[in-house]
């Protein structure tokens, strides 16, 4: 199962959920910790805490710093992406929708941790490469910053296995419906995984189309039986 933490419009959702049983977490981050990211504020080391045991969805406001949430669960994560592939490590993919956003999560990443960063996108003609190019690819970067399609790609094509990955976080997960690669990722391949990944997804928002405060709840489910 995975919980549905939501940072936005308190007031509304506790009216919404307050007598609930449904299966859903929902963690408020204080307002006036929400501005400035200097160092982990208190529930973004929470959120980070939950991530660890289950997967996790997080809707924050924009600013409020879920990458960094992400980043320090990368690091308290990454004693097996430590290793070499070829000893038994595995590695952390960061999966995003833009090229522009590959290399702004790959820069900010590369900032805040002494990993080994790798980025991939269909403009470096990465559907050419063979099976020795990406194997030295996976081996010599610790945390792998993909566009979607390009890693839906890659496991579609035996290239890589989810079972070699300790943690994929699904930036601006609330696409994940549909045909959407989020999606396709989830359902085709997580599901047949013995030895799945833990999961993050990041969200400024419960759905990628204009809805009614009265459907939060509908979507945070659709969410949640996505990223179970």
């Amino acid at each position: 199962m995975v919980n549905v933490d939501i940072g936005i419009h308190k007031h509304i959702l506790l009216a919404e959920m307050g007598t609930s049983n449904r299966n859903i977490t929902v963690t408020m981050a204080p307002i006036a910790d929400r501005n400035v990211v200097v160092s982990a504020r208190t529930y973004q080391t929470e959120l980070m805490e939950q991530a660890k045991s289950e997967n996790l969805v997080i809707c924050l406001p924009t600013g409020s710093g879920k990458t960094y949430i992400a980043v320090i669960l990368i690091k308290e994560m990454s004693h097996s992406i430590r290793e070499s592939l070829k000893n038994g490590g595995k590695r952390t993919v960061f999966l995003v929708k833009t090229v522009q956003l590959v290399t702004q999560q790959s820069e900010y990443i590369l900032t805040h941790t002494d990993l080994t960063v790798g980025k991939y996108y269909g403009e470096l003609a990465v559907d050419l490469w063979n099976k020795e190019k990406w194997e030295y690819e996976l081996e010599n970067h610790q945390v792998l910053v993909f566009t979607a399609q390009v890693f839906l790609d890659l496991i579609d094509h035996a290239n890589f296995s989810l079972k070699q990955i300790n943690l994929i976080i699904f930036d601006e997960c609330h696409h994940a419906s549909g045909d959407d690669r989020y999606a396709a990722l989830m359902n085709k391949h997580y599901d047949n995984c013995p030895d799945p990944p833990r999961v993050l997804g990041l969200t400024a928002s419960i759905s990628s189309k204009k809805i009614k405060p009265d459907k939060l709840f509908d979507n945070a489910k659709e969410l949640e039986k996505t990223f179970r």
